[in-house]
């Protein structure tokens, strides 16, 4: 019913769990899903040495023909690689298992005492990318029901063009964010969208995913950088996962590991009491005081680090 003087609005398609309904299906507007967030932490300039935090909500996603079809909230996107290095992916679960197969097989190539070992693994990182662009065209084919030897050599293919198009405007979902250490001790913390490669020094951190425009906000919003001790950035990444949340296929709960040079990766992403009165205290007010020690031994405490 239409009411004089009051504006009418077109409501746009909305979610339901984790599937968008709408009444035509577009390939193009599919997001990837999971916020994954990197942060570096404790950097030490005159030594070189530091710490990262890799983050990933729970929520894994089976896709249909490039469509969100069923979701699980009890996964996770992180993965561990050869040499101590470790990984978040967002997008569609298969695709991930995809990525991480064949970038685990391409680091375990790598000699972990070769002096070359971070720009072995970006090497790897951009094969990667291209792996899955390549899977991503294979796609494609399979929709036109088009083999890559007739896309590649039958002149006369009718829908090349249409192929050629898509293959031109499909948007690769998969994001990653690689975390590891340099033989030396130096952190590093590398982001791909499988067609750019970026290593990140100061600020200090990535965001990938969905939600991840609303991660960056809030760490911006923060002030953080790779400066800010352990546990003042371990709260931040809490805060920015739970901004996250505003993306409806961000899932509610979450892993975070802390990686520490040559250490065992430790879990700090449990919801420890502590965590609940920093929340109370400190959101969103100024968390300078996190960096005191009492703080480090409240948080070393919660996670038994």
């Amino acid at each position: 019913m239409l009411v004089k003087g009051v504006r009418q609005f077109r409501f746009r398609p909305i979610w339901r769990g984790n599937v968008r309904l709408s009444p035509q299906v577009r390939r193009r507007e599919e997001t990837s899903v999971t916020v994954i967030i990197g942060a570096l932490c404790g950097v030490r300039n005159a030594t070189q040495t530091g710490n990262v935090i890799l983050c990933a909500d729970n929520l894994i996603t089976y896709s249909v023909d490039g469509v969100p079809a069923t979701s699980n909230e009890r996964g996770t996107k992180i993965f561990d690689l050869p040499m101590g290095f470790y990984a978040a992916i967002a997008d569609d679960i298969s695709r991930c298992l995809h990525a991480v197969s064949y970038l685990w097989q391409k680091m375990s190539e790598i000699d972990a005492g070769d002096t070359r070992r971070i720009d072995l693994v970006k090497m790897a990182v951009l094969e990667t990318g291209e792996y899955m662009r390549l899977w991503m065209r294979r796609e494609i084919l399979a929709r036109h029901g088009v083999s890559l030897d007739e896309y590649l050599h039958d002149r006369d293919l009718a829908c090349r063009s249409d192929i050629a198009r898509e293959i031109a405007e499909e948007s690769m979902p998969t994001q990653l964010i690689v975390g590891g250490f340099s033989q030396s001790g130096s952190p590093f913390l590398l982001y791909t969208d499988c067609v750019n490669v970026q290593e990140q020094t100061n600020p200090g951190f990535f965001c990938g995913g969905a939600g991840a425009v609303q991660a960056l906000d809030w760490l911006n919003l923060r002030g953080q950088n790779g400066f800010m001790s352990i546990q003042r950035t371990a709260y931040h990444v809490h805060e920015a996962k739970r901004f996250a949340e505003l993306s409806p296929v961000v899932g509610g709960t979450h892993h975070v590991l802390l990686l520490q040079h040559g250490q065992e990766a430790k879990n700090i992403g449990t919801n420890q009491a502590f965590l609940g009165r920093w929340l109370g205290a400190f959101y969103p007010r100024s968390t300078e005081v996190l960096d005191r020690p009492h703080a480090w031994d409240e948080f070393s405490n919660g996670y038994d680090l």
